[in-house]
């Protein structure tokens, strides 16, 4: 699937009334939004807000204890589709003990096996001599790098990013930052969770969370070569009261 051509059973993603609780607790709460296709759109927050947990909802690792999930107007199909238009890559990627290339290799699961395809990736990631090296043994800017090359040989509509940089040094993040850009610019839509500035200045839609509520929500503008990586800001209204009682 083409990250440019086929998000057409996805987009946009909405959230209507959802919440998700872990015993007692409400992770998120009330979250109203919607994801429309394209550009990078940066979820901030402090560490604890719930940006993890609501990537790990859009990514199907969850689901809304109540409210409203929707991918292109229609629940999640029981096939998994909607998950499988979607990439996710975290903070601490998990590798298989083999190689570099067997790494990638993962990524083809299912698939046809294509070696120019794994060669492309080795490239992406700057890794093409260490395609025999145990993945293990990389540093832990390099793994990043492998784990999103690994995520664009799958051409997802979707990439979700959850803090891909909190333990890379300067020079690390900026590698993986300028990938993000060049995928954004290649038509993937990226949902990146940050809470660093470099980061949130990268999308043309900033999503604001604090104790698992909506805190800000900005508008939507197409990346061009002169607003690329501009940052846009607006409000709206949260109620701090606000509870989750919609049906599942």
């Amino acid at each position: 699937m083409s990250a440019s051509a086929d998000g057409a059973g996805l987009f946009p993603i909405s959230l209507q009334g959802v919440g998700l609780r872990r015993g007692a607790n409400w992770v998120l709460r009330d979250l109203d939004l919607r994801i429309e296709r394209g550009g990078i759109t940066a979820l901030a927050g402090p560490n604890g807000s719930g940006k993890t947990s609501l990537l790990r909802l859009i990514h199907g690792l969850e689901q809304p204890t109540c409210g409203l999930l929707r991918f292109a107007g229609q629940a999640p199909p029981l096939d998994g589709m909607a998950y499988a238009a979607q990439a996710m890559v975290f903070a601490h990627t998990p590798m298989l003990r083999g190689t570099v290339a067997d790494n990638l290799r993962l990524a083809l699961t299912g698939r046809a096996k294509d070696s120019h395809l794994i060669e492309a990736a080795l490239v992406r990631a700057g890794l093409q001599s260490r395609a025999g090296q145990s993945a293990a043994s990389l540093s832990s800017g390099q793994r990043q790098r492998l784990a999103l090359a690994r995520a664009w040989m799958m051409q997802p509509a979707l990439l979700l990013l959850d803090e891909p940089c909190s333990h890379l040094d300067q020079q690390a993040s900026a590698d993986i930052l300028r990938e993000v850009q060049e995928l954004a610019a290649q038509g993937m839509t990226v949902l990146l969770s940050t809470h660093r500035p470099e980061e949130i200045a990268l999308a043309q839609r900033v999503l604001r969370l604090d104790h698992g509520q909506l805190q800000t929500h900005c508008a939507f503008h197409p990346p061009t070569p002169q607003r690329f990586g501009a940052r846009l800001q607006g409000d709206i209204a949260c109620s701090p009261d606000s509870t989750c009682n919609s049906p599942v």
